[in-house]
């Protein structure tokens, strides 16, 4: 019969198998701290990226005024937003605004809220719909505003005075209808309520589908009409009228003049925020403006100026003159506005009959 190994022999077996034990639950600790890098690393990705969406889509609504009338000449780019406010706006509000667009309405400007809060079905089957109201720009009136609806859902209407309850109302009876939508007037709880909250009570056959067929708040203003200075003073015609009639007069045929140029938005990126039309004719001043000016020219008497001195310049460096001064440009003098429905800032979808500075009128000599 063999002995039994020694004390020593089997005292370091059973001394080498906790230092075994050790490096393996050190090497896994390891490869756990790996994986955890890397899932740390994938969900703080996730949350910038969750951050960048709701930084996109918190775009104060004080800005809203300021931008919808100049907006997207001098807005900051976020193209995040926008496309989350045209899938907004695949539903009834599109739908609606495009026809007016088409209808041409007699409004100088139409603006069309979602509700920024519903709240759940209330005992008697309603729901209250709370519209932030826009600020606007003090030459703008506010003329009518409407709940509209697809036809048959909405039934009844009411202005709610008092958030915690529905006894502070009044009942909305007038309205509109038409085969796809009707419309409540609602102009008197939204009238004096610029930058503010209204609540509707609303009860009928509702739908609350993300960018679906929910009611929407059309506001419609009027603008001012600034008055046009159509034509020079008279001081001012006869005054040219003395500089032409003192320099020699040469026949040249004046080229400055009106030309045409069509303006497609998806080429410069506009149809971004312009929902319609595609593209319209904004027509471009080109040409040179030599003397002496034709009447439709409009020339200042700067510019008359500034076309004899280039004119002088030009002959005597014919004779050894270095002095050089250009002659006046032909730029547009009178621009007119064209309709547009687009995107503003805060993505409110808005219509404007009359979008100034779009379209050259006329051209001169400056």
């Amino acid at each position: 019969m063999a002995n039994p190994p020694p004390f020593e022999t089997r005292r370091g077996f059973t001394m080498r198998a906790p230092w075994y034990w050790l490096l393996l639950i050190l090497g896994t600790f390891c490869m756990c701290c790996l994986w955890k890098t890397g899932s740390i690393s994938r969900w703080r990705s996730s949350m910038r990226a969750e951050a960048l969406i709701h930084f996109d889509l918190s775009i104060p609504s004080s800005s809203s005024s300021m931008i919808s009338h100049h907006p997207p000449f001098d807005r900051i780019d976020t193209r995040s937003s926008r496309d989350v406010a045209r899938r907004k706006h695949r539903g009834t509000l599109s739908r609606y605004m495009l026809q007016l667009y088409h209808r041409r309405p007699d409004a100088d400007v139409v603006r069309a809220i979602q509700p920024v809060h519903t709240s759940g079905p209330l005992c008697d089957g309603g729901r209250i719909l709370e519209f932030a109201i826009p600020s606007v720009d003090v030459d703008e009136t506010l003329e009518a505003a409407e709940l509209l609806g697809v036809a048959g859902a909405i039934m009844r209407v009411r202005s709610l005075t008092d958030q915690s309850t529905r006894n502070a109302s009044e009942e909305i009876l007038r309205s509109r209808r038409d085969d796809a939508w009707r419309a409540f007037d609602v102009t008197s709880a939204v009238a004096g309520r610029s930058n503010g909250i209204v609540k509707l009570y609303v009860h009928g056959r509702l739908t609350y589908r993300p960018y679906g067929d929910s009611p929407i708040l059309l506001l419609n203003y009027s603008k001012t009409r600034r008055a046009e200075r159509r034509r020079r003073s008279a001081d001012d015609q006869e005054d040219t009228e003395r500089w032409e009639e003192s320099m020699p007069r040469r026949r040249r045929r004046n080229s400055c003049r009106r030309r045409p140029m069509y303006v497609d938005f998806a080429l410069i990126a506009y149809d971004e925020w312009v929902v319609a039309p595609p593209g319209y004719e904004a027509y471009q001043c080109s040409g040179k403006c030599f003397f002496p000016f034709g009447d439709h020219l409009s020339p200042t008497k700067h510019a008359i100026v500034q076309t004899l001195v280039h004119g002088a310049l030009q002959a005597s460096e014919e004779l050894g003159g270095s002095k050089f001064v250009g002659r006046a440009c032909c730029v547009p003098t009178r621009l007119a506005p064209t309709s547009l429905l687009y995107l503003d800032a805060s993505g409110t979808l808005t219509y404007e009959y009359g979008y100034d500075d779009m379209v050259v009128s006329e051209c001169g000599c400056r």
